[in-house]
């Protein structure tokens, strides 16, 4: 691809980089940091969009400006949420670039750093949650009689219609527009209720945001195990 330069030697890249991105698994952090971490200095600003891997964590093992982002999928197709959080010693303008490359691909969020694991689990998460729910209606369809096709057109542009009207309705303003009285969709509201629906995806979600927090537990304490007396100050 013109424009692009590609090196086995990570160092190599890093030392003449303005901005570098993390983005590898969680149990992959310290073994992709420890190798560049001399030229990881103040100069440089580490975006990290690694899932439950704290600033803090980050700052502990090099010296670079780091700011913390949790994309979704949906970057793309150049619809996605990213929210940001910058670390201890971060700039305005270390957000603003950080933001200013995620806004190019969707929508760009500043947030505290708190609200991550949660971020994570919802918007990071939520869709391959929301693509349950989705084939979900497109099999119920099936069930029902109606070809394959038109069931998966209906059910996907429910979810896109839903999706746009939602920008500018409450959900309960939705619902109270579709229900009529003694009609099929209070029919199906009532065992959404009866089966605990709204319950189970907040469970789902809070679920989510615990496994971010154990990841962001476990990788700290990898990171102590690794760098001895350097972690105790993480």
């Amino acid at each position: 691809m013109p424009g692009v330069l590609v090196r086995t030697d990570n160092a190599d890249i890093v030392k003449d980089a303005d901005v570098v991105i993390l983005a590898v698994k969680p149990y992959q952090v310290v073994d992709a940091l420890m190798p560049i971490r001399n030229v990881l200095g103040g100069d440089k600003l580490l975006i990290s969009v690694v899932a439950g891997v704290t600033t803090r964590i980050l700052e502990g093992l090099v010296g670079a400006r780091v700011v913390r982002a949790m994309p979704n999928i949906g970057i793309v197709i150049e619809r996605g949420v990213t929210a940001v959080s910058p670390g201890s010693r971060a700039s305005e303008a270390d957000v603003k670039v950080a933001c200013g490359i995620f806004s190019s691909m969707g929508r760009c969020f500043i947030v505290d750093e708190r609200y991550m694991d949660a971020i994570t689990a919802i918007s990071g998460s939520g869709p391959a949650f929301i693509s349950v729910i989705l084939e979900a209606l497109w099999e119920a369809g099936l069930l029902l009689g109606i070809p394959t096709d038109i069931s998966w057109e209906l059910a996907i542009g429910t979810l896109e219609s839903s999706a746009e009207l939602l920008r500018v309705k409450r959900p309960w303003d939705v619902i109270e527009e579709v229900t009529t009285p003694g009609g099929v969709t209070i029919r199906g509201l009532r065992v959404a209720e009866e089966g605990g629906l709204r319950g189970l995806i907040m469970r789902m979600i809070e679920e989510g945001a615990r496994r971010a927090r154990e990841i962001s537990q476990e990788v700290e304490a990898r990171v102590r195990s690794m760098i001895g007396e350097q972690g105790r100050n993480i």
